[in-house]
């Protein structure tokens, strides 16, 4: 049986959502690795990442503006924590990929698939169907497939980057389960604007403290730099970011990581577009693997045998 919300419009519309969402998440690893190795001289990671996120609060700022009669204090705790929670994953994320591979630190990235369903039983109080355990492994099984065993990568990783990219897994989750929780309501693009200014702030405090002292002399910005950063914040920040947050209004908590698996999915479809990877067996294997966990995790097994159990008693 699927999950109640599934055979809602909304749900559906949510769920479609969310994929476009990771499409351009998938599009956007591209553009930022360029932009991190054409600014500055590649050292410069975290004012990249303040500027990206700056200018998507300002996008978002006058829709929030509308409606500041409705803000209140547990909109601005709601988004003082997603902006510290997401700030901590992008910094975990970035310094690991100077660590890992890009493929590893995708793969373990996605270490939120699993991650998800725990943590949504601890904080949210939402027992994990078996069908999110099942998805959840499958989802890591298939993104392994796609962006790691799938990949012909002959540079070598350490181990202080995969600890630090399952760390930005984590905080994902936490980001993903905190969603639903402080975001749900009518305030969410205020929160969003709250969330999204914190990690601006904190982006270039770090860069003022660890970039800046070294590097100034090396600062300067280009008009190829400005237009992928202003496409890293328009699309792949303020609407993707709204997007997560108002497509979790309709799709439980326990699907989302899933559906955002497909980033790195996604990321590996544009590498092959542009001839960057090429497209082998092991990587369809993980396609379909992926897909598979798409199904499961919108099957609620438990639903389907107390069902089956009732009518073996009717009868």
């Amino acid at each position: 049986m699927l999950n109640n919300k599934s055979l809602d419009k909304k749900g559906i519309f949510g769920r479609f959502l969310l994929i476009f969402v990771t499409m351009i998440w998938g599009s956007s690893f591209i553009i930022l690795k360029d932009t991190l190795s054409l600014f500055g001289g590649g050292h410069f990671t975290f004012f990249v990442l303040a500027a990206r996120f700056f200018c998507a609060t300002l996008v978002l700022l006058p829709f929030g503006i509308r409606s500041i009669k409705t803000f209140d204090k547990k909109t601005l705790i709601g988004g003082l924590i997603l902006g510290v929670i997401l700030y901590f994953a992008y910094a975990f994320q970035t310094v690991g990929l100077k660590y890992t591979t890009a493929s590893k630190n995708a793969f373990l990235t996605t270490t939120y698939c699993a991650i998800v369903p725990f943590l949504s039983w601890l904080i949210l109080k939402k027992k994990p169907a078996l069908n999110n355990y099942i998805a959840a492994v499958m989802c890591i099984v298939g993104v392994a497939f796609v962006s790691f065993i799938g990949k012909d990568e002959s540079d070598s990783s350490q181990l202080l980057g995969d600890i630090l990219t399952v760390c930005c897994g984590l905080f994902y989750a936490l980001q993903i389960i905190y969603n639903d929780k402080f975001a749900g309501g009518k305030n969410a693009i205020q929160i969003l604007i709250v969330e999204l200014t914190v990690v601006s702030v904190l982006m270039a405090g770090t860069s003022l403290i660890a970039e800046f002292p070294k590097y100034s002399s090396q600062f300067e910005i280009t008009g190829e730099v400005v237009w992928k950063i202003l496409y890293l914040a328009v699309f792949a920040t303020a609407f993707a970011q709204f997007g997560q947050i108002f497509s979790q209004k309709f799709v439980p908590p326990t699907v989302v990581p899933i559906i955002l698996s497909l980033e790195s999915v996604f990321g590996v479809v544009f590498e092959i577009i542009l001839g960057d990877a090429h497209l082998t067996p092991l990587i369809i294997i993980g396609f379909v693997v992926i897909f598979g966990a798409e199904i499961i995790s919108e099957i609620n097994f438990t639903k389907r045998n107390r069902i089956t159990l009732d009518e073996r008693n009717e009868n």
